[in-house]
């Protein structure tokens, strides 16, 4: 009898993200379900691919080859537990490492690969301290020499484990051993051979092994053959029910084998049809689960290969989002703190503009008035009518520059306000028109009404100072994308547009301020035009 070091233990039932898979493949293993138990391990394998955990990744691989040896795929088997020695490191657990050993040396066996088979064992031998384990090793380099036919070296080395105590206490793989051992006598002509396969079979029965049960049965059937044919074939058919309790084919045909050749000529062909049916079906299924094995994982490496791509694609799209995101946020912020420098020189500007009219304007008439009242006679009626026409002018300066920087309404008297600030501009000379008739006020944001009532009033300023006009238009028109703002004037113009613009430096910034173009027209005699766009993000109109 040969048996599988199963003494693996995982560590998967501490990683959440393996959980599901690994618990369906345990609960599957356990009920005997192999293909679905082997596609769970394949998937729990291919998750800890995925996520580079090579420590959990041995277990998988190593039930996944359990299941090839359980189903007589030694080919399989091979290749599979194979696979696990590349993973195998200095921190490997030596449980791990000596179930590759002797399940390489139980798949090189079932394949007539002796020597290999040999050599895998006694590597698995050294590595375990386990006593059991080393027992159950030996016991397959036994087997090994049985299936050699070196009964001899059999015989040396189960003798070397008999009286092994951690073997007898457990009797499953105790009387394995000993039923070994009997067959192996049994073959030497050894008359202590029945007695080692009788007490095999009782300890079989007090555990109720029925594997163990259906090998026993197929020793004493061979040990009877020329003796005894008919205790051998009662033993046999006993082999054959055994065999089909536990639905093992390589028992069934072992056994009808031993049927057909001690039964008599018509009841021999009626077994040996069923020993020939029976191997031609196993054939095919073995060759059916062999292809299942290989489809699995063919089917779950493609898997896998999706998995990373979607994982790829998943990152990709984090990735660029949060590149979006740190993209915009980053422009949001530049913007912000150009519109904020823009805003602080606006302000320093108009400090500035405002500061030198107070110097230019009202200043020296401030300065003269003083003067003039303190060297002139103020009883004389003329002096105190100049006095009083010059603190007036001081007033009306005063009061325009007020005007000019005062606070802005922008609530529901916007329009009239602006329209009354622009009509006060209106003279004798010169008339001023005025299109606000489709410009929504109230959808448009404080801000931007504010920068429109300032920059009108410095062009009217700018007019009134340098003009010479006439006639002044002024038009705020709702454009698709833009509101516009046209000024024009038929004042005298002028070809030193440079000049100009520096004149009006303040309303080119108010402008750029809030991402708005301006254009300045004009020439000598043809008078002064202004286009202005604000774009629509910023208005509501």
């Amino acid at each position: 009898m040969i048996f599988s070091l199963f003494a693996c233990e995982s560590n998967i039932q501490n990683n959440s993200l393996y959980l599901n898979s690994y618990n369906k493949a345990e609960e599957l293993f356990d009920a005997a379900k192999y293909d679905a138990a082997f596609y769970y391990y394949q998937k729990t394998k291919l998750l800890c691919e995925s996520e580079n955990d090579f420590e959990n990744i041995m277990y998988p691989i190593l039930m996944m080859s359990e299941i090839q040896r359980i189903k007589n795929d030694y080919s399989g088997c091979e290749e599979t537990v194979t696979e696990a020695l590349k993973y195998v490191t200095k921190n490997t657990k030596k449980s791990y490492i000596t179930f590759i050993y002797n399940n390489l040396g139980i798949a090189l066996l079932e394949q007539a690969n002796y020597n290999e088979a040999q050599k895998y064992y006694e590597k698995s031998l050294a590595i375990t301290s386990d006593a059991v384990s080393k027992c159950i090793i030996q016991n397959n380099i036994a087997y090994s020499y049985i299936k050699q036919k070196k009964f001899g070296k059999a015989k040396t080395v189960l003798e070397s484990i008999l009286n092994n105590n951690a073997l007898k206490a457990n009797l499953k793989e105790y009387a394995r051993v000993i039923d070994n051992l009997g067959y192996v006598l049994f073959q030497l002509n050894d008359k202590n051979a029945l007695n080692y396969l009788q007490l095999s079979k009782q300890l079989r029965e007090k555990e109720n092994d029925v594997f163990g049960l259906t090998a026993s049965y197929i020793h004493f059937a061979e040990f009877y053959e020329n003796n005894n044919p008919n205790i051998a074939k009662n033993n046999a058919l006993k082999a054959y029910e055994m065999a089909k309790i536990t639905n093992n084919t390589d028992d069934k045909i072992e056994a009808l084998q031993f049927i057909t050749k001690l039964a008599a000529d018509d009841e021999a062909k009626q077994f040996a049809l069923q020993t020939f049916n029976l191997t031609d079906s196993i054939k095919l299924v073995r060759q059916r689960e062999k292809n299942e094995f290989a489809k699995i994982k063919y089917d779950s490496k493609e898997a896998l290969k999706e998995l990373k791509k979607q994982k790829q694609l998943k990152e990709l799209f984090v990735i660029s989002i949060i590149t979006v995101f740190g993209l915009a946020l980053f422009i949001f912020y530049r913007i912000k703190k150009t519109n904020k420098q823009k805003i602080r020189e606006t302000a320093y500007q108009t400090e500035t503009r405002i500061a030198k009219k107070l110097h230019d304007e009202l200043a020296n008439d401030v300065h003269n008035a003083i003067a003039f009242a303190e060297t002139q006679n103020l009883e004389n009626f003329t002096n105190k009518e100049t006095l009083l026409e010059n603190l007036e002018t001081i007033y009306n300066r005063a009061r325009n520059i007020s005007n000019e920087n005062k606070s802005i309404d922008t609530g529901t008297n916007y329009i009239e306000k602006l329209k009354i600030m622009l009509t006060t501009y209106n003279s004798e000379n010169r008339n001023v028109i005025i299109n606000l008739a489709h410009f929504n006020a109230s959808k448009t944001p404080k801000e931007i009404k504010i920068i429109i009532y300032r920059v009108l009033q410095e062009l009217m300023v700018n007019m009134k100072k340098h003009s010479q006009c006439t006639l002044v238009s002024i038009a705020i028109i709702p454009q698709k994308k833009v509101l516009q703002i046209n000024y024009s004037d038929n004042g005298k113009g002028t070809n030193n547009l440079k000049n100009l613009k520096n004149g009006l430096q303040n309303v080119e910034n108010r402008i750029f301020s809030i991402n708005g173009t301006i254009i300045f027209d004009t020439s000598p005699e043809n008078g002064f035009k202004v286009t202005i766009e604000i774009p629509k993000q910023h208005t509501y109109v």
